[in-house]
């Protein structure tokens, strides 16, 4: 089971775990600090002519046994595995290894995969200057290095070999 509070703030509803009654958290809307209540249960007229061999607690239904291990999300409030590096709802990443590397990855790491139009200029127009580019981005680690120096390198050779071709015309013609 879960406990339902309102925000004193927003009015948002949050669900917490039982566990976390008599805990503070923060809401996910408003930031306001949110005491979670003790949750009241009413009394239970137990059958005295049950069998109970073990623990009463051995036969949880699926929904009270879906709350354990779980916790709601910081952000968005949403119950989900106490250990999870990820929400499923809001996506926020809770694991600091996997925090930085998507931060990392959304400043321009995925955007270094593909060349961009004056990265196809210098390798094409300018060959010398885009091999050592190209190595530089090599020993940086960065994936579009290789492909830097492979097209500057194939263009370096192209316009030499086009030189060559024209000064033969050139001197075919005097």
């Amino acid at each position: 089971m879960s406990i339902s509070v309102n925000c004193g703030e927003c009015g948002k509803t949050l669900k917490a775990p039982d566990s976390a009654a008599g805990k503070k958290a923060k809401c996910p809307q408003c930031s306001a600090v949110v005491l979670i209540p003790e949750q009241i249960f009413d009394a239970e007229v137990v059958d005295d002519n049950a069998a109970s061999d073990g623990d009463p607690f051995d036969d949880l239904s699926g929904a009270e046994a879906e709350d354990d291990g779980r916790k709601p999300c910081p952000m968005c409030g949403e119950m989900i595995v106490a250990n999870a590096a990820k929400c499923r709802f809001c996506k926020e990443i809770f694991d600091p290894k996997l925090k930085k590397a998507a931060k990392k990855k959304s400043k321009g790491g995925d955007l270094d995969a593909d060349m961009s139009t004056g990265d196809w200029v210098v390798a094409l127009l300018c060959s010398g200057i885009g091999c050592i580019a190209g190595i530089v981005w090599m020993i940086q680690g960065k994936s579009k290095g290789p492909k830097m120096f492979g097209v500057s390198f194939a263009a370096g050779v192209f316009w030499n070999i086009v030189a060559a071709v024209l000064r033969a015309i050139g001197e075919n013609a005097r």
